[in-house]
């Protein structure tokens, strides 16, 4: 069936995803996977989606377009041709990479080019800046023939003068030792809301 890559920017506001989904669900699209975030009061959005017969891509924006008018948004859509496209690193497994340092123009760069010196391929990434603070989550894959201990090792050495600290764990091992379990929040809910009735 074929597959689109769908992204949606817009000024944030309540209801967005609400309408996004339901026009791919119109056209009956299936989401496979899907990244969201708000930066800045803006809200982004980017899907993978399936549907059951082919759409042109103006169609699918057109689409999203309409039902989101209010939100005034911008929409891309990429059908997906890369069945047969080998992984960037065939042989990697994935790592979670941390890094933390003093924040300067270009911090950002000079990491991605310290880990695509090495063959590292950035799938996912997350950085942000608290006061003159930079904090940088990555999951990268990492070529089989190199350690964790190189690439932490490189990061510092490639960001000394930002004195960055690196941290490079297995993505099992983190799964296991930070991946959180349900909450539970139903009943203390309830005991709060009958405790405010009774005052």
């Amino acid at each position: 069936m074929p597959k689109y890559i769908i992204s949606v920017t817009a000024a944030d506001r309540v209801g967005i995803v609400y309408s996004v989904t339901g026009a791919l669900l119109d056209l009956g699209g299936n989401i496979l996977e899907l990244s969201q975030t708000v930066m800045r009061g803006y809200f982004t959005i980017i899907l993978e989606v399936e549907f059951p017969v082919t759409h042109s891509a103006s169609q699918l924006a057109d689409t999203i377009l309409d039902r989101g008018k209010r939100f005034d948004p911008q929409v891309l859509v990429t059908e997906v041709r890369n069945e047969s496209l080998k992984p960037a690193v065939p042989s990697g497994e994935r790592f979670i990479l941390t890094v933390l340092g003093d924040d300067a123009p270009g911090i950002i760069h000079g990491i991605a080019g310290c880990l695509a010196a090495h063959g590292v391929n950035i799938v996912d990434l997350h950085a942000r800046l608290d006061a003159a603070r930079f904090s940088m989550v990555m999951e990268a894959m990492i070529p089989q023939d190199l350690t964790p201990e190189t690439i932490r090792s490189e990061l510092e050495r490639c960001g000394r003068d930002n004195k960055i600290e690196a941290y490079v764990q297995h993505e099992n091992i983190f799964l296991a030792t930070t991946e959180p379990g349900p909450v539970r929040v139903g009943p203390a809910v309830r005991t709060q809301g009958d405790a405010l009735a009774s005052h």
